[in-house]
């Protein structure tokens, strides 16, 4: 779970090196990517636990894989209540939250725009990330379908689906330094990789990837499409000690991105298959 980030810094790699190649050819039609009429931004996580060993697995990332990223442990309390349940679910779907245990509706509340405008208000005041961009909070969850399984099982628990119609706004400070919606990451890019943004003259990139094709623009520009393929990958892995790890989730995902340099202002929009 902890080499996420890594697969991350290859794809920008990749897309970095893509740019300086191609930036400079005669232009080609730029156009918005395809849009469905209800673009949603869907997160299914599942979540397996077993009170007798005290483990637990979320998105198919075993309790070991977990524990080497750093995954907290739960104190005996939380076993103990997760042992009188064989099941609960938390679904987030348009302006609903809905609550099940063990197959049963429990709960059910309002989650339409005054019911989150006093959440985060909430979330402003006492957890301190930095203030929370109200428009943005909207773009991302006004159709959103996220879906919370708690499963009392050994079983591995099921890999994470995304499908994230919403761009993720990322920003390069001039020192090279990472953050995602506003807020910092504590990542930076590497001198190396700041260098070759320089050389291509990098202002934005929009990047779209649904299960290994790629669609990226740069500076508004459209470059041909790529696919990167999970099995190729993997040879390359093996071959250089990338340690990548399972990237089986990520290729059955899609998402978008859109990258701003220093002060330009940030990219909005969506990427739809």
């Amino acid at each position: 779970m902890n080499k996420t980030p890594v697969f991350i810094k290859l794809i920008l790699a990749v897309i970095l090196v893509l740019g300086v190649v191609l930036v400079n050819q005669p232009p080609m039609a730029t156009a918005e990517l395809a849009k469905q009429e209800e673009p949603t931004n869907l997160v299914h996580i599942d979540v397996t636990y077993d009170p007798g060993t005290k483990t637990y697995s979320v998105g198919g990332f075993s309790a070991e894989e977990l524990r080497q990223a750093g995954a907290p442990q739960f104190e005996d309390s939380v076993w103990q209540v997760l042992s009188l349940l064989n099941n609960a679910t938390l679904k987030i779907h348009d302006d609903l939250i809905d609550v099940y245990t063990d197959d049963n509706r429990l709960l059910s509340i309002a989650w339409d725009g005054p019911s989150r405008e006093i959440l985060f208000s909430l979330v402003n005041a006492y957890i301190e990330l930095g203030e929370i961009d109200m428009e943005r909070a909207e773009a991302w969850l006004d159709k959103a379908d996220i879906e919370i399984s708690l499963r009392k099982t050994k079983e591995l628990s099921a890999p994470l689906q995304i499908a994230l119609a919403t761009l993720v706004q990322v920003k390069v400070a001039d020192d090279g330094a990472l953050s995602v919606e506003g807020f910092p990451t504590g990542m930076s890019l590497t001198p190396e990789t700041l260098a070759l943004v320089d050389a291509a003259n990098v202002e934005n990139l929009k990047l779209c990837w649904n299960k290994g094709v790629i669609d990226l623009q740069v500076n508004g520009q459209m470059l041909p499409q790529a696919t990167l393929y999970q099995g190729g990958l993997n040879v390359l892995d093996k071959a250089f000690g990338l340690n990548l790890g399972d990237l089986t989730a990520i290729f059955g995902s899609s998402f978008g991105a859109g990258l701003v340099v220093g002060d330009a202002d940030p990219l909005t929009g969506e990427c739809v298959p």
